[in-house]
C-alpha cells in the first residue's frame, strides 16, 4: 500500500514541497527565543548545535532523495535534485542574513552539501 502511494508523482511532489517548506521554516525562525514567541519557536531556538548540524545533513539528504523521486520523469533527476537542494541551501543561508537572530554560515552550507551528497548516493542506490 505505501509503495503504491509513492509511485504517484503528485504524492512525491507533495512530499518534496512539504519538506522544502519545512526546511525554510526551520532555517528562518528566529535564532534565539524572544518574549512572546510561540512554544514551537522557543523549542527550535534551543536545539543544541550538534543536533542542528546533524539535522542539516539529514534533512538535505532526504530533500535530495525526495526531489529525485519527484523528478523521475526528467532526464538526470538525481542531478537536478542535487542542484536544486544545493542552491536552495545556499539561498536559505543568504536569507538568514535578514532573519532575526540568524546568520549565514559557510559551515552550514558545507553540512547541507554533505547531506546532498549522501542523498545522491541513496537516490542512486535506489534506482539501480
Amino acid at each position: 500500500m505505501i509503495t503504491a502511494l509513492f509511485r504517484s508523482i503528485p504524492i512525491r511532489l507533495g512530499a518534496s514541497l512539504a519538506l522544502t517548506g519545512a526546511i525554510a521554516f526551520l532555517s528562518l525562525v528566529p535564532g534565539y527565543p524572544q518574549e512572546g514567541d510561540a512554544k514551537l519557536v522557543v523549542m527550535i531556538g534551543s536545539v543544541p548545535s550538534l543536533l542542528q548540524n546533524a539535522m542539516h545533513v539529514a534533512l538535505y539528504a532526504l530533500l535530495t532523495v525526495l526531489w529525485a523521486a519527484a523528478l523521475v520523469r526528467f532526464k538526470r533527476p538525481i542531478l537536478l535534485a542535487a542542484l536544486f537542494a544545493t542552491g536552495y541551501g545556499a539561498l536559505l543561508e543568504f536569507a538568514q542574513l535578514f532573519a532575526s537572530g540568524r546568520y549565514a554560515s559557510l559551515f552550514d552550507i558545507g553540512l547541507n552539501t554533505a547531506g546532498v551528497l549522501i542523498g545522491v548516493a541513496v537516490a542512486a542506490s535506489l534506482t539501480t
